[in-house]
């Protein structure tokens, strides 16, 4: 990578942004970009503290970029577009930005591959169909392939990682989400049917049993 010059979408406070610049050395750049002021100055802060690496960081909409055509001969985006409400133009802008010849990946979970040990399959099923369904684009990452193969990338791999969710913060994942469609009546239970859902998970992580995951996938290929 040594050289290039790459751009990071939804860099958040930038870690990942100044890893990159490390690897690119001092005749590359990397840009990180994110539709957050907060996130942006943070990184920025957090930037000047460190030693001084070829990145910088700007705020901008994922969906409609303020870069030129082919100023990347790298995109990257990690977690972000499943927050995106016009994936279509989200995916268009990052095919754009990319020089041809450039290299894309992204990484995305798949909300609907949540998988939890618990006694009551029929509640569970509905707990991890809520948990997807309160995400914007809860098939976010099983779709990946298809739709940048219909943009044109080629030679594209996508290759599933799965991520053991330890119990706080599953709690943390799940909780709101299981309130938020309750209080909604997107979900049917009740508060005690919830508190009685959770019951065994609790006593399950006291006795060390606990198991839930949650899979990704990571995408590659060549603009």
């Amino acid at each position: 990578m040594s050289g290039k010059k790459v751009l990071e979408i939804g860099s958040g406070t930038g870690d990942d942004a100044r890893e990159l610049a490390r690897l690119v050395g001092p005749e590359g750049r990397v840009v990180g970009t994110d539709v957050s002021a907060a996130m942006v100055d943070e990184a920025r802060r957090r930037s000047a503290q460190g030693p001084d690496l070829p990145v910088g960081f700007s705020i901008e909409d994922m969906r409609k970029m303020t870069f030129a055509d082919a100023s990347f001969d790298a995109t990257t985006a990690k977690l972000v577009r499943q927050h995106c409400d016009d994936l279509d133009a989200a995916d268009d802008e990052l095919m754009r930005v990319t020089r041809p010849g450039g290299r894309i990946a992204v990484f995305d979970y798949d909300f609907d591959t949540l998988t939890v040990d618990h006694p009551d399959r029929t509640r569970t099923r509905e707990a991890v169909h809520c948990f997807c369904d309160g995400h914007r684009n809860g098939w976010n990452g099983r779709a990946l392939g298809r739709r940048f193969l219909e943009r044109g990338l080629r030679e594209v791999s996508l290759t599933p990682y799965t991520v053991r969710m330890p119990f706080p913060f599953f709690r943390r994942s799940m909780e709101g989400r299981l309130g938020q469609a309750q209080a909604s009546g997107a979900l049917s239970w009740s508060i005690e049917e919830i508190a009685d859902w959770w019951a065994p998970l609790t006593e399950a992580e006291q006795r060390g049993w606990f198991f839930a995951s949650i899979t990704g996938f990571v995408l590659a290929g060549t603009r």
